[in-house]
């Protein structure tokens, strides 16, 4: 462990540090910018450009204010991120990130500076026999009632919607800087100490949904107190600017270890996260977890009519545990579960549907005792082993109802499958149509397979209100698992042809479009699918999603007029929109835009149709215009 002396503002290896190891400050943060920080290189090989203040400016400001605060309070020894851990080096790399909540466990003092906070401007630079505080004065060291350690004085309530609004309490990595040190306490932008964590336990609360009780008895091995579900949720809504260290910040919350592989992604580091918790923890809270898609209130009862795609027991984000800072463990000797390749293997109390034998709901050793909440998990049995279903929910066993749900005896074996280790999050597509005038694009309608237990689902009516883009009328946002059907119809003089462009997503992202026009046999599809035809319109959306390749017929000729319809699908870049992508998209993620082209022609033989065509298009123009 490398540390900084703060009076020469010098870097000293770990094997120049005197024995016994010091006493040290550490210092938790947010950083300016990689480019402005002072890191382990730039000390070995910019050294003297650096103290003479033409490299990194901001960033040497801050370490030696830093070093300044540390000696002003009496320290001769410093440790900080930037520059004390050599991020070229994956070995360093990796045992600071396994040993960094011991590190700051150790430390005598942590500063935990909030560059976005300036008490200078809330305190005014106030007369201090006015009551107010002077600029230059910390603001824990106050000697009138304006010292921040007074709940009831003006500073303090000023100083509280700055501290909550911190950027410090959305990043991933302050969670266990926070937690993990005996002492904390809070400088602002000009390094003035302004109260320890314990005194601000309310306002971190707001921040961070972290119960104040927590915030100096976090024992990593002790679940009965502080579950895995609640530890998890504090995590949910921070970030990370390296996406895996979302799962490499929480290792010192659990007490455990992992190897570092930078660039398998934030969804498959988490995976291992879950999976190494179970390997060596007994708490079952790691289950209940909500998918974040539908953020509704549950009653806790369990919604007969309604399905959600089937999924694995494992979280696939660590986004899922939103609604889980009230989940407490029960217990460690209720249940008891094993990851194997068949997936987990929970032996836990389990009850049947006896309406439709293929669902159950397991109990899980987890809930909330004020609540009088005994958290249960919805499964589907699929083939030999069983998967979650409603996944935007967890139900209340205490609320099952005995005429439909039969409790076996004792605690049943039951193999649910793992999931969750895709590294890759499907997006969803927009398509545009490009159509010549004299098509008018006309109803609507779609099928959503992903909200389906099986590949049967209904036709409804397709609007854009899923999405919070600023869709025109010929964008179409199709999710994942999504088959879109938009009714055409070609003017032709006195005459309309109807027919149907086919936008298919299937559940891996692959986009595929067609056109099919409506004539007799099979294909004929009379009126509003709606309201006479959705049996015709259901088959066959199921045979156009499910046809592998998914290769649908690009030409529609209607022979009658000697004309072709053909279409044309290409992907594009995506457009600069004012509006905010889907909630349930990930940031990392881009929406994938398509262009569908529409395209008229005519058989060579029948100028006369082609002519129609277009005199009806230049008559549109002008009827425009006009």
């Amino acid at each position: 462990m490398r540390l900084l002396d703060t009076k020469l503002y010098r870097l000293v290896e770990s094997n120049d540090v005197p024995s016994p190891f010091p006493p040290y400050a550490i210092l938790s943060h947010t950083w300016i910018s990689p480019k402005d920080e002072i890191t382990y290189q730039d000390f070995k090989q910019r050294k003297s450009d650096i103290e003479n203040d033409i490299f990194k400016q901001k960033g040497w400001a801050k370490l030696r204010k830093y070093c300044d605060r540390a000696a002003r309070d009496g320290w001769d020894w410093a440790w900080m991120d930037t520059c004390c851990i050599d991020k070229t080096n994956p070995a360093d790399t990796q045992e600071a990130i396994n040993a960094m909540f011991r590190w700051y466990q150790n430390a005598s003092i942590c500063y935990a500076y909030l560059e976005d906070v300036d008490a200078n401007e809330v305190s005014n630079g106030s007369d201090p026999n006015a009551g107010g505080v002077p600029v230059d004065q910390d603001l824990d060291d106050a000697s009138n009632k304006n010292n921040v350690a007074n709940p009831d004085s003006d500073l303090r309530q000023a100083l509280k919607k700055f501290l909550i609004n911190a950027k410090w309490f959305t990043r991933g990595w302050t969670l266990q800087e926070l937690l993990a040190p005996p002492y904390l306490v809070f400088v602002d932008c000009a390094w003035r100490r302004m109260g320890t964590r314990e005194s601000w336990a309310a306002e971190i609360e707001k921040a961070s949904n972290i119960d104040a009780k927590h915030l100096t008895s976090l024992d990593p091995g002790d679940f009965m107190s502080c579950s895995i579900a609640m530890r998890l949720s504090w995590a949910s809504g921070r970030e990370t600017t390296v996406e895996e260290d979302e799962t490499y910040s929480l290792l010192g919350l659990f007490g455990i270890s992992l190897p570092l592989i930078y660039g398998e992604g934030r969804l498959r580091a988490f995976n291992r996260l879950q999976r190494e918790l179970i390997t060596v923890y007994n708490d079952d809270s790691i289950f209940a977890w909500k998918a974040v898609n539908d953020r509704s209130e549950s009653s806790g009862v369990l919604n007969r009519g309604r399905h959600s795609a089937g999924r694995g027991i494992l979280a696939p984000s660590i986004r899922e545990f939103w609604d889980s800072s009230q989940i407490e463990c029960f217990g460690l000797y209720g249940n008891s579960f094993t990851m194997t390749n068949r997936g987990l293997e929970l032996q836990a109390k389990r009850w049947m549907n006896k309406i439709d034998p293929v669902k159950c709901v397991v109990c899980l050793n987890c809930g909330n005792t004020e609540e009088d909440l005994h958290i249960g998990i919805p499964l589907s049995r699929n083939n030999d082993s069983y998967e979650r279903i409603q996944v935007d929910e967890l139900c209340n066993v205490k609320s099952l109802n005995s005429r439909e749900w039969q409790l076996e005896s004792g605690n049943q074996s039951t193999f649910i499958r793992a999931g969750g280790n895709t590294n890759y999050r499907i997006p969803s597509s927009l398509f545009t149509l490009e159509i010549p005038e004299s098509i008018t694009i006309g109803e609507k309608y779609y099928v959503n397979y992903a909200d389906s237990m099986f590949r049967l689902s209904s036709l409804a009516r397709f609007n854009n209100d899923s999405s919070a883009l600023d869709l025109r009328s010929s964008e179409f946002f199709v999710k994942p698992d999504q088959i879109v059907f938009v009714n055409i119809s070609l003017s032709t003089g006195e005459s309309r042809s109807e027919l149907d462009i086919v936008m298919n997503v299937s559940k891996n992202g692959f986009p595929s479009a067609g056109i099919i026009p409506r004539g007799t046999g099979i294909w004929k599809r009379p009126g509003d699918p709606l309201e006479g035809s959705l049996r015709k319109y259901d088959s066959l959306a199921v045979y156009l999603h499910e046809k592998l390749p998914p290769v649908y017929p690009n030409i529609a000729c209607i022979e009658d007029k000697a004309i072709v319809i053909s279409i044309c699908l290409l992907p594009r870049p995506p457009l600069k929109r004012t509006s905010v992508p889907p909630v349930e998209e990930e940031k990392s993620i881009v929406l994938r835009e398509y262009t569908l082209k529409v395209t008229i022609s005519r058989d060579s033989n029948n100028d006369d149709g082609n002519a129609r065509i277009l005199d009806d298009s230049r008559k549109r123009k002008h009827d425009e215009r006009g």
